[in-house]
């Protein structure tokens, strides 16, 4: 029998803490929701056809589209 000696073994190190949840405030999210939600609004008013714009008034101003004539008249 020989007198081997074994390789020492450095013993594993512990695992980091798990991560704490970042948590945010409510209100900012409400006001981040509101903001998103007033902008759609706005977009929505300038890119629909009824609408006429942001600057239709009483007089809902100029079509936005040609007008239709019927074929054969």
């Amino acid at each position: 029998m020989c007198n081997v000696s074994r390789p020492k073994v450095t013993p594993m190190p512990s695992p980091p803490p798990p991560a704490t949840p970042v948590t945010e405030d409510t209100a900012a999210i409400e006001a981040r929701a509101r903001e998103r939600r007033r902008a759609g609004a706005r977009e929505g008013k300038q890119s629909t056809i009824l609408a006429g714009g942001m600057n239709a008034g009483a007089g809902a101003g100029a079509p936005t589209t040609q007008a239709k004539t019927v074929l054969g008249a």
